[in-house]
C-alpha cells in the first residue's frame, strides 16, 4: 500500500455483528490503532467546545489537571537533585548572606555606616549563583531529554499514568524531537539570565502551561514546538 498516513478501512475482516472499523496506516505500516466510524475518530469533548480528546490515532489525550500533578512530581525531584549536586554553592551564598547581615547589625550597634553595598554582594555570590544556574539547566536537560527517550516519560509523567508521544506518529521519539520539546519548555531559562529579557520569558512559561487549556489538541507551545501530545496510557 502506498497511501498517505492517516485512517483507512481495516484490511481484516470485521467481526462479526461489529461495526466496520478503521485502521490507522502509518505511511509503511498498518498499526495496531483502530477506530470505529470515520465521524467517531474523537470521543466526545471533555471540556471545551470542539477540543479534540484522542491524537489521530486513537489514543486519549491527558487533561491539565493532569498534566499539572506530573510536573509537579518532575519539579520536587528535580530541586531535589539540584540541591544536592549544588549543596557548595548554595552554602556559599548562605555564608555571603550571613556574612553580610553580621555586618549590617555590627554597624547598626556601633552608629557605623555599613561600608559593604548591595551591588558588592550581588558581585560575591554572582559566581555561586552562576554554577548553580548552570547545574539546574544540566540536570533539566539530561532529567527531561533521557528519560522521554528512555521511557517516553518523566517519573512524574510514569506515575500518573502519563507519556510523550509525536501527535501524528507512534513510537520512541528521536533526540531532536526531545530537545526542542525541552527547548520549548525550558530553554526560556538560559534567556532568562539576560536583564529584563527573563521577565518576557517568564511570562511565556506562564502562557506555555496554561496553552492547553484553551488549545483544540490541548498541546502546550512546548509541543506545538516538537509536534508532541501529552497522552494517558491508564
Amino acid at each position: 500500500m502506498t497511501s498517505p498516513a492517516g485512517w483507512h478501512p481495516d484490511p481484516l475482516p470485521p467481526t462479526p455483528g461489529q461495526p466496520p472499523l478503521l485502521r490507522y496506516w502509518d505511511g509503511t505500516r498498518w498499526t495496531e490503532h483502530t477506530s470505529p466510524a470515520p465521524a467517531q475518530q474523537y470521543h466526545a469533548p471533555a471540556y471545551g467546545g470542539g477540543k479534540q480528546t484522542t491524537t489521530p490515532d486513537g489514543v486519549p489525550l491527558a487533561g491539565w489537571w493532569h498534566r499539572v500533578g506530573a510536573y509537579l512530581i518532575d519539579s520536587l525531584v528535580t530541586v531535589v537533585v539540584t540541591g544536592v549536586l549544588g549543596a557548595k554553592w548554595y552554602a556559599e551564598i548562605f555564608d555571603v548572606y550571613r556574612d553580610y547581615m553580621r555586618e549590617v547589625m555590627d554597624d547598626a550597634e556601633a552608629g557605623r555606616q555599613t561600608t559593604t553595598s548591595a551591588f558588592d554582594l550581588q558581585g560575591d555570590i554572582a559566581g555561586p549563583l552562576a554554577i548553580i544556574t548552570l547545574i539546574t539547566i544540566g540536570v533539566g536537560l539530561v532529567y527531561h531529554v533521557g528519560f522521554l527517550m528512555w521511557k517516553q516519560g518523566t517519573p512524574g509523567k510514569l506515575l500518573t499514568g502519563l507519556r510523550v508521544r509525536r501527535r501524528d506518529e507512534p513510537g520512541p521519539m528521536p533526540l531532536t524531537t526531545c530537545l526542542l520539546r525541552w527547548v520549548g519548555q525550558f530553554g526560556y531559562a538560559v534567556l532568562g539570565l539576560i536583564p529584563f529579557v527573563g521577565n518576557v520569558f517568564g511570562l511565556y512559561s506562564l502562557l506555555d502551561h496554561l496553552w492547553p487549556l484553551w488549545d483544540d489538541k490541548r498541546q502546550a507551545i512546548h509541543d506545538k514546538i516538537a509536534k508532541t501530545n501529552v497522552v494517558r496510557v491508564r
